[in-house]
């Protein structure tokens, strides 16, 4: 598992019920606990925080410092209540995933927890100050931002594995990879130069022909079968150059960020098949690939463009969230009052805010 892959966890619970039970009690080292999972004072003040950054990004006003969130109004509520009430979600996903980690015996590296753990300490130093003078401890943070993580992509990857609860088979994975994905790859070529000051003129009609007849010399390799290196090859001798503007994808072809008239010229085009073609003044190559031949490699992890791993991921994320929010709703716990008074939201707006 790359380390990027632990950054988030694979889904994160947004709405919830929480079934609180008080604990009254002087020991406020602790916020929320189940029988499985004790989350810190450290933990709660983390998530009051990352709360308060999302209220802070749904009050839409330029340079915005945040000191009066606590009384704005956010869906209906007071900014300091929607803070608090997003933190308790937070915190209760969290147990949730722990809960169901235990429940479902999903094996747990530490070893492999803790290599994450010593690339991810550099995240924590650069902000140690402020961390520190929130209450924000490394052992608090790297709960949150390596293990937690890390235990929801175990727990997905047992639920849908092909012995887990929810099994989903291996023909099943690529049947919607070939149904849903595209691999493509296109070559752009513009029809202006700009000058030192910004200035853009159109290419000459000799420049447009000799791009012409060089792009349309790659689409006709493509359609005799040669290799993306054979075209690139032909690209850098016809135009006397050692760089090839391309770009290349294996993926769901409405969830990427390329226009929409190039994602139309991609699916209109057959697989394996190529052609030329000018949008907004500038001139492309566009190739659509053999999915089925991508699909044999799904399980090649060191070739692959794509993984079982991603296309898992795509098929079953928004169930796998749903799944967890089911669960955070039956979710019985613990809640430290005293932990919670002792850290209120009001605090950790004053810190963050401070000049």
């Amino acid at each position: 598992m790359k380390l990027t892959s632990i950054l988030k966890p694979i889904a994160v619970v947004s709405a919830a019920a929480m079934v609180i039970g008080a604990a009254g009690c002087s020991d406020t080292s602790w916020s929320f606990k189940t029988s499985n999972k004790t989350l810190t004072n450290g933990e709660w003040i983390y998530y009051t925080y990352s709360a308060y950054s999302s209220a802070i990004s749904k009050v839409e006003e330029d340079n915005y410092d945040g000191k009066d969130i606590a009384t704005r109004t956010i869906e209906d509520k007071t900014g300091e209540k929607w803070i608090e009430d997003e933190a308790k979600k937070t915190a209760g996903a969290h147990l949730t995933v722990e809960k169901l980690v235990a429940d479902y015996k999903v094996e747990i590296d530490e070893a492999e927890i803790k290599t994450y753990q010593s690339q991810y300490q550099h995240y924590y130093e650069m902000a140690k100050d402020f961390y520190e003078k929130l209450g924000v401890s490394e052992t608090s943070f790297m709960d949150i931002n390596v293990r937690y993580p890390y235990a929801s992509n175990k727990l997905f990857e047992y639920i849908y594995s092909e012995e887990g609860p929810k099994a989903v088979k291996s023909d099943e994975i690529k049947k919607y990879f070939t149904d849903n994905y595209t691999d493509y790859y296109y070559i752009s070529y513009p029809l202006t130069n700009t000058d030192d000051d910004g200035n853009t003129t159109d290419l000459d009609s000799d420049s447009i022909d000799k791009a012409k007849i060089v792009l349309s010399e790659c689409a006709d390799l493509f359609n005799e079968g040669k290799s993306i290196e054979d075209v690139e090859a032909k690209y850098k001798e016809g135009f006397e150059t050692t760089s090839v503007p391309s770009s290349s994808n294996c993926a769901v072809l409405e969830d990427t960020t390329i226009g929409d008239d190039l994602k139309k010229e991609i699916s209109a085009l057959s697989e394996k098949s190529a052609t030329v073609k000018t949008i907004d003044k500038v001139m492309y190559v566009f190739y659509k690939g053999d999915i089925n031949a991508k699909a044999e490699k799904l399980d090649d992890k060191e070739n692959a463009d794509v993984t079982k791993g991603d296309v898992l991921y795509k098929m079953k994320n928004e169930e796998y969230k749903q799944y967890l929010e089911d669960e955070q709703a039956k979710l019985q716990f613990d809640t430290n009052e005293a932990c919670l008074s002792k850290y209120p939201v009001s605090r950790t707006i004053s810190i963050v805010t401070a000049d």
